[in-house]
């Protein structure tokens, strides 16, 4: 499995596979193939898929500005789950943050346990509730950060 990064000259069909990823993974909150464009084009954007033989078995998403990063996205196909997919996501996202950021943010469902366990382990801590973030079911979002320990 290798990690690649989307850019603006990422063909337009692996952006298409990227939402569809989405989708499958979240429901109708899922980005659509041009919110993934939109975020490869912008400076501060951070779009990574993890694929082989030209299948995307996962991704994740974000944006850095100042001293902080955000996760958007992180998905990973239901039958490749449980192959480090999703960690090694995050560590090359981790890696291509500038050395100035100092914390991560990101939201995840309070229903879905398997994701805090794969962020906590990775290192992030609840933080806060956002009531009502989601829809498709309403749902409750649990903020969470972590904090880096880079040097400048």
């Amino acid at each position: 499995m290798q990690i690649f990064r989307a850019e603006k000259t990422t063909p337009t069909e692996i952006f298409r596979q990227l939402s569809e990823l989405d989708k499958q993974c979240v429901g109708a909150d899922g980005w659509s193939a041009e919110s993934f464009i939109s975020e490869a084009a912008r400076e501060s954007g951070i779009v990574l898929y993890a694929a082989e033989n030209s299948r995307i078995a996962g991704l994740i998403c974000g944006c850095f500005g100042a001293d902080q990063a955000d996760i958007t996205s992180v998905a990973v196909a239901p039958e490749c789950r449980r192959q480090g997919i999703a960690d090694n996501l995050i560590c090359e996202f981790i890696s291509l943050l500038p050395c100035i950021t100092e914390s991560i943010f990101l939201e995840v469902r309070e229903s879905n346990s398997a994701a805090i366990a794969l962020y906590k382990k990775n290192g992030f801590e609840q933080i806060s509730i956002r009531k009502r973030f989601y829809s498709s079911p309403v749902e409750n979002a649990i903020i969470m950060k972590k904090d880096l320990n880079k040097e400048g």
